[in-house]
């Protein structure tokens, strides 16, 4: 029993000693390769200080006049397109800017128009009927009220070409003006 017992802790001394061994290796694999990679950095960067900068010989004279306004044309070439997109980026702020104020007009008409119905039917109303006179009273009332409330969509259709700005010159009435 004894020799089994041993034999068993003989076993399992010697596996210890392999996972020892192997997690040492492969540490010192580990090691190897980093100081590898920072010897091989330490290395680049050395070589890129040492390196002097090499121009490369022109065979022909230079004329330093041409290439200045080559380089100056460059740069303001450049500068243009940068301009260029600016004015760009401009011109599509101030359509946003435009659309919203056409949607702020939309919704001022909107409100307007919706005063004009509170206050169209109290026009409207019914007078009593007893003669036949008052028809005909009443049905100049109405035409009145038809007339005023056909003004109406033409100032609002006047107002949101003004707003639009398409260039339309249309007469302006004196009950259109504020």
């Amino acid at each position: 029993m004894n020799l089994i017992f041993g034999v068993i802790i003989l076993a399992m001394f010697n596996l210890a000693v392999r996972v020892i061994w192997a997690s040492c290796l492969q540490l010192l694999a580990i090691l190897k390769t980093t100081i590898a990679t920072i010897n091989r950095y330490r290395m680049q960067r050395s070589a890129k200080a040492a390196v002097p900068v090499i121009m490369p010989r022109i065979s022909h004279e230079v004329d330093w006049e041409v290439m200045s306004g080559t380089v100056r044309r460059e740069i303001q070439l450049r500068n243009g397109g940068i301009n260029r997109e600016a004015e760009r980026l401009e011109a599509q702020l101030q359509a946003k800017l435009k659309t919203i104020e056409l949607f702020e007009a939309d919704i001022q008409i909107a409100k307007l128009e919706r005063e004009l119905l509170k206050i169209k039917p109290v026009a409207e109303l019914p007078e009593p009927e007893t003669k036949k006179r008052r028809r005909t009273k009443k049905q100049t009332e109405t035409v009145m009220v038809a007339e005023s409330a056909a003004k109406i969509p033409s100032q609002v259709y006047q107002l949101r070409e003004a707003l639009k700005g398409n260039g339309l010159s249309m007469p302006i009435s004196d009950t259109a003006r504020h």
